[in-house]
C-alpha cells in the first residue's frame, strides 16, 4: 500500500475463475476510514497514462487532462472518486496490457466482471455498495458486468457504448458494420497483453520475430485504411478497404484472431445473444449518448427496455457525434456525482426528482466548440409522448408525397430500378460513424459516383417539421438475385440546394424479418423490406425539403453485399461478387414509404 497526496493506493492480480489473473489497482480515500462504496471500471485501453507504460505502477493510473475533465473513456479518474469519498478500481481486461488470458472482444467481460466483483465484495474496505461505470468500450464492459446481477451493484453509469454489441452495432440491419470493428480492431492491437501475444505464438507456430513482422504490417495496414479517407473517392480506391474475403484478413485476423469469429455471425443466434447485456440487468442506470453516436440505437434500446423492466432509468441525448461527449460544453451539467451519491451514499440529488429523459433538440450543432447546452429539454418518456405517426410515400416520378393510387399506371406509380455493383459501392459520408468522419454531411459530392441509387425530393415545406423517435422506411422491393442490402438516408434538402444526412440505415435483405432462418429473395418477386433509420429529434424548418436516398452500399459503414446469396458474407471473394440490379415498387405490388413520428 503505497500513500500520496491524500489517497492510498496498490496493484494486485485478481485471479478469475479460470485462473487468469487481471491487473487490479485500487484507490482509497486517506480519511481514516475503514470501508467505502465501490466505483468499478474495466477497460481494454489501458489504466495508465500514457498506455502501456509502467502497466503495472498505480501511481501512473490513468487521470483525465485537467484541461479536458470529461474527456476518457474511464470517467473522472480516481483522484475525483476518491476526493468524493469513494474506492476506484481500475482493471486491464483480459488479454490486454498488464492482463493475462487472451483478448477476445467483450467475449469474456461479463463473468470477468462477476469475478471481479466478489473478489471486491471480499475486501476489507468494501461497504458493499458497487457503482458501474464507463464510455464507450468501457460502457460496454460495465454493461456486461452489471448483466451478471451480483447483489453489490447498486446502479451503473454508462455512456456511447454497446448493451447488446452484436444486434445493435455489428449487425445493425443484419449487415457488418466495418469501419469502427475493422479500425478499432487494429487500432487497439498495441494493447494486446504478452500472454494473448503467447496464444498466438502457440496457435499459429510463428517465432517471436515473425509475430513483430506481422504486428508491424497490421499497423502499417491500420495506418493505409486510416489515410484511404483523404482520397476522392474516398475508402473505394484503397485495395486494403476492398479486399475480400473478409475473414482471413491479412494481418489483423493473426495478431487478433478474434476478428474472424465476430464476423462470422450474420445472423441473430447463441453468441450474439450473450452479449445482449442489457437483457438480465436488473439496477438502476444512467445513458449517455449523442443523436449522431454509432451507439446510439443501443443505448436508447437499453434505457426504454430497462426503465420498462427495471425503472429507475435516466437517459441524456446530446448533439453530434461519438465523441463530443467527451466535450465540456457537451454537459447541461455534471449528474456524475449525483447519480452515484444517491445509489451508493444515500445523498439527496436533484437528478432523482427530474423526469428521466433529457435531451438536446437539435440533433446537430456545425460549431461545436462555442456550443452551450442550454435548450434541453425534459420528458417522461422516450419516444416523446404526444407524436403521431405521419406517412411520407416515395413515388415512382422521384417526388415524395401522397400515396400513389394503387392502379396508377403513370409516372408516380412506375417501378424504379438501379445497379448496385459491389465493386464500385458508394463511399460512406458522415452519418452515425465512429472513425471515419460522421455527422450531417452534404451529400451532394456522392451524386455522380457510380451506383448512388434513387433520388427522392419533397415539395419545400410549408411550416417547421419536427420528427422524434425512431424513424423507419417501409420498402416494396426486390432484385434480381438472391440477395443485396437496401441502404436508406434520410436528408434534410436545404433552400441553397446543400443536402445534409440526417440519418441512415441498412437492412440486408436475406435476412430481413431479423430472424436465425435466411429467406433468399425471388427474382421479380417484390417483398416488404423495414429500414430502421435510428432515433432523432430535429427540425426541418419551413422551406426546406425531405430527401430519402435508396441505394445499397455505405462503404465502408458497411461492408458491402456481395449479392451472392450465401449466409455468411465474410467468407465471399472476388469470384462471388454479382452485379444487381434492384428495384422499388411504389404502387401495384405494394407502397414504399416513409415513417416519421412527428411532434405537433
Amino acid at each position: 500500500m503505497q500513500v500520496a497526496d491524500g489517497v492510498r493506493y496498490f496493484q494486485t492480480m485478481v485471479p478469475m475463475r479460470d485462473g487468469a489473473q487481471l491487473n487490479t489497482f485500487v484507490y482509497l480515500p486517506d480519511d481514516g476510514g475503514q470501508s467505502y462504496p465501490v466505483i468499478m471500471q474495466r477497460t481494454p485501453y489501458g489504466i495508465t497514462n500514457p498506455a502501456g507504460q509502467d502497466i503495472t505502477d498505480p501511481a501512473r493510473g490513468w487521470l483525465p487532462d485537467p484541461a479536458a475533465p470529461m474527456a476518457g473513456a474511464i470517467l473522472r479518474g480516481w483522484r475525483d472518486i476518491t476526493r468524493h469519498g469513494y474506492a476506484a478500481v481500475y482493471q486491464d481486461c483480459r488479454g490486454r496490457y498488464g492482463s493475462e488470458g487472451e483478448d477476445h472482444a467483450y467475449g469474456d467481460d461479463a463473468p470477468d466482471g462477476f469475478d471481479t466483483l466478489a473478489w471486491i465484495d471480499d475486501q476489507p474496505w468494501s461497504n458493499h455498495r458497487v457503482g458501474l461505470s464507463g464510455s464507450s468500450a468501457v460502457s460496454t464492459t460495465a454493461l456486461a458486468a452489471a448483466s451478471q446481477n451480483h447483489p453489490s451493484v447498486k446502479a451503473f453509469f454508462t455512456q456511447v457504448g454497446g448493451s447488446s454489441i452484436y444486434d445493435d452495432v455489428v449487425y445493425e440491419g443484419q449487415s457488418i458494420e466495418m469501419e469502427r470493428l475493422w479500425l478499432w480492431i487494429a487500432g487497439n492491437m498495441p494493447g494486446l497483453s504478452p500472454s494473448h501475444r503467447q496464444a498466438v505464438l502457440a496457435r499459429t507456430g510463428l517465432t517471436a520475430a515473425e509475430l513483430d513482422g506481422v504486428a508491424k504490417s497490421a499497423l502499417d495496414r491500420n495506418a493505409a485504411l486510416v489515410a484511404a479517407q483523404s482520397q476522392w473517392p474516398p475508402f473505394t480506391g484503397s485495395a486494403d478497404w476492398m479486399r475480400l474475403p473478409l475473414r482471413g484478413y491479412p494481418d489483423f485476423s493473426v495478431v487478433q484472431p478474434y476478428l474472424d469469429e465476430i464476423i462470422g455471425h450474420p445472423a441473430p443466434d447463441a453468441f450474439r445473444a450473450r452479449h445482449n447485456f442489457r437483457s438480465t440487468i436488473g439496477v438502476p442506470g444512467f445513458h449517455v449518448t449523442t443523436w449522431f453516436d454509432i451507439f446510439l440505437t443501443s443505448v436508447v434500446a437499453a434505457f426504454t427496455e430497462l426503465q420498462e423492466r427495471v425503472g429507475q432509468q435516466r437517459l441524456w441525448i446530446g448533439p453530434n457525434a461519438h465523441h463530443f461527449v467527451y466535450q465540456t460544453q457537451f454537459w447541461p451539467r455534471d449528474p456524475y456525482w449525483e447519480w452515484f451519491g444517491y445509489w451508493l451514499k444515500d445523498e439527496p440529488a436533484p437528478i432523482m426528482t427530474e423526469p428521466p429523459v433529457y435531451y438536446s433538440p437539435r440533433a446537430w450543432v456545425p460549431e461545436p466548440d462555442s456550443y452551450v447546452a442550454s435548450d434541453w429539454r425534459h420528458a417522461r418518456q422516450w419516444p416523446l409522448p404526444g407524436t403521431t405517426e405521419h406517412r411520407v410515400y416515395l413515388r415512382g416520378d422521384g417526388t415524395l408525397g401522397a400515396a400513389p393510387d394503387p392502379a396508377e399506371t403513370g409516372p408516380a406509380g412506375a417501378a424504379r430500378s438501379f445497379s448496385y455493383d459491389p465493386r464500385q459501392p458508394v463511399p460512406s459520408l458522415g452519418g452515425r460513424n465512429m472513425i471515419i468522419s460522421s455527422g450531417a454531411q452534404d451529400q451532394r459530392p456522392l451524386h455522380a459516383l457510380p451506383g448512388y441509387g434513387l433520388v427522392y425530393t419533397g415539395e419545400p415545406l410549408p411550416a417547421d417539421l419536427t420528427v422524434a423517435g425512431p424513424v423507419d422506411v417501409v420498402l416494396t422491393a426486390g432484385s434480381d438475385g438472391p440477395d443485396t442490402d437496401f441502404v436508406v438516408k434520410l436528408i434534410d434538402v436545404h433552400p441553397d440546394g446543400s443536402e445534409l444526412l440526417m440519418m441512415d440505415g441498412v437492412q440486408r435483405a436475406m435476412y430481413r424479418d431479423n430472424t436465425a432462418e435466411p429467406r433468399p429473395l425471388t427474382p421479380g418477386v417484390p417483398v416488404e423490406i423495414r429500414v430502421g433509420l435510428g432515433q432523432i429529434h430535429h427540425t426541418f424548418a419551413a422551406g426546406h425539403r425531405l430527401g430519402v436516398v435508396v441505394t445499397s452500399s455505405n462503404f465502408p459503414r458497411r461492408a458491402r453485399n456481395t449479392n451472392s446469396g450465401h449466409p455468411v458474407l465474410a467468407d465471399d471473394g472476388e469470384d462471388d461478387i454479382r452485379i444487381a440490379v434492384n428495384t422499388v415498387q411504389h404502387a401495384g405490388p405494394g407502397p414504399s414509404y416513409l415513417v416519421l413520428p412527428v411532434l405537433p
